[in-house]
């Protein structure tokens, strides 16, 4: 397996650049990157609470019966029943065909001849070991080609990738909300078929309801989910206490402590990540949600968000910015936040759960054993500042048919159970029961966000052209733009955009 990061991108992206402009001087309409947020970019997923960034031949429907495993079986089959993708031994009476599976680790067809499945996405703990879980299908003919970038460098690749509808990659890894941004555009294939052809025999079901709702668009299903996913608080406990300083609960106390921290000679108080507009949009719908309020009417799909509760909101992230980590949460992207963390740089803020199994690995962490992780900020109200949010993997539109159902053999044999256990060392999955012994510390913060927090992002039909106004006009803030007058921007261009579909009642 061939895997690359950061600025291996570059010639990637000239030649993207390159082939998106050969596209645009052929007619097609330009498409921004996803922090740009066009009109239908964001994901409708579902209101359900939750756990915090292949390619082959087709398979005949004859060339994996569930029942079949590696041993013989004993009824005939005629030659001319025999699928190309089983191998050429014959069975003991020279008329039967054995599926060849590649390992126990990867239990699924080894293809006849060599695939390759360029994959991209952003790297982190627990993605890193699913990824290992691919490789284990190299012992067959399987040839992974996996591109770890940055979190937005990683979101805008995949959108340009997509958008010239050939793309590059054969396997996007993204969370709930970019997922449902790509399908809206007609970038994601739906996986309904595939999903229920192989549901028992990789027992599909255990993947909890909520998680798939979380992958899908209406019954339409994009991604298979792998990653469970909320937001808490990291904080670095012997420089807490060599402060005397407790961990907040609240906004208000957040605010104070960090005034502390900087006094004390730290450069950043609290830090959050709000160098993007799909950042801004994520926090602000969960400080709003932690007041009871969310951001469109679940069922008329008029905005919410430009209201006395949405001000205080945007003001709140303001002040996290401009009080608690000046000069740096405009520019950190998620893993330079968990790079300050690893180094003592900040030593309290808020970040994803899916981060926290990195605060103990001694290849990139200084302060392995410090780190402690405390519930979602909140506003008083009982709920909290926290989201639930999903990764998964899916196949882009323009990715060749007769590879796509070994590429979803593939995505299978990485998030299966035996998988699952082994990914849950590093965070929080998909499949009901399953943990680690050895899994990341944060489990009770992660818990107490997700119960208590604000939930999964909402589904009506124009929530998705909400998350993208508010993500462009939230990130204006950054360079001045009043509080007030980004939401009122806002509003504008959604209530515009929502009512040409006509999707207000």
């Amino acid at each position: 397996m061939i895997t690359t990061k950061g600025k291996a991108w570059r010639l990637i992206a000239v030649l993207l650049a390159f082939v998106l402009l050969v596209a645009a001087c052929g007619g097609d309409d330009d498409v921004d990157d996803v922090d740009s947020g066009e009109s239908q970019t964001a994901a409708t997923v579902a209101d359900s609470t939750a756990d915090d960034d292949m390619d082959d031949e087709s398979m005949d429907d004859e060339s994996m019966d569930d029942s079949m495993d590696d041993e013989s079986m004993d009824d005939d089959m005629d030659d001319d029943s025999a699928d190309d993708s089983t191998d050429d031994e014959s069975m003991d009476d020279g008329d039967m065909m054995e599926v060849e599976l590649i390992s126990d680790e990867c239990p699924i067809p080894n293809p006849s001849e060599v695939i390759e499945i360029d994959a991209i996405g952003w790297e982190f703990p627990i993605i890193t070991q699913y990824a290992d879980e691919l490789e284990d299908c190299e012992e067959g003919n399987y040839r992974f080609n996996l591109q770890f970038l940055d979190s937005v460098e990683a979101r805008t690749a995949m959108t340009q990738d997509a958008a010239t509808g050939s793309p590059t990659f054969e396997l996007y890894q993204g969370s709930n909300a970019f997922i449902g941004e790509l399908a809206n555009q007609g970038f994601l294939m739906p996986l309904n078929d595939l999903v229920a052809k192989y549901s028992d025999q990789f027992d599909l079901d255990e993947i909890d309801e909520a998680f798939w709702r979380m992958a899908s668009i209406g019954d339409q299903i994009y991604a298979v989910p792998m990653v469970s996913n909320t937001m808490h608080v990291f904080y670095n406990k012997p420089a807490m206490e060599e402060l005397g300083l407790s961990v907040p609960t609240t906004f208000d106390e957040a605010f104070q402590t960090c005034r502390a921290i900087i006094d004390s000679g730290y450069d950043i108080g609290f830090l959050y990540m709000l160098s993007a507009g799909w950042a801004w949009q994520i926090e602000f719908d969960s400080v709003l949600g932690s007041m009871g309020v969310s951001p469109v009417d679940p069922q008329t799909g008029a905005p919410n968000f430009n209201s006395p509760e949405g001000v205080a909101a945007a003001t709140t992230l303001k002040r996290m910015v401009d009080e608690c980590a000046p000069g740096i949460a405009s520019s950190y992207s998620t893993d330079d936040v968990q790079a300050a963390f690893q180094t003592r740089e900040a030593i309290l803020g808020h970040t994803w759960a899916s981060r926290a199994a990195a605060m103990d690995d001694p290849e990139a962490s200084t302060v392995v054993g410090e780190i402690e992780f405390a519930p979602a900020l909140g506003t008083g109200s009982g709920i909290l500042a926290a989201p639930a949010y999903i990764d998964g993997w899916g196949i882009p539109v323009g990715t060749p048919a007769d590879k796509v159902e070994a590429i979803f053999l593939a995505m299978l044999a990485a998030t299966d159970l035996e998988s699952m256990q082994a990914a849950a060392e590093f965070g929080l999955v998909t499949r009901n029961g399953v943990s680690h012994p050895n899994g990341p510390r944060d489990a009770a913060a992660a818990q107490a966000s997700l119960v208590n927090g604000r939930g999964a992002d909402l589904t009506h039909p124009a929530a998705g052209i909400a998350r993208a106004k508010l993500g462009e006009a939230l990130i204006t803030i950054l360079d001045g733009t009043p509080v007030e007058e980004a939401l009122a921007a806002a509003e504008a261009a959604y209530l515009a955009e929502a009512g040409d579909q006509g999707l207000l009642n």
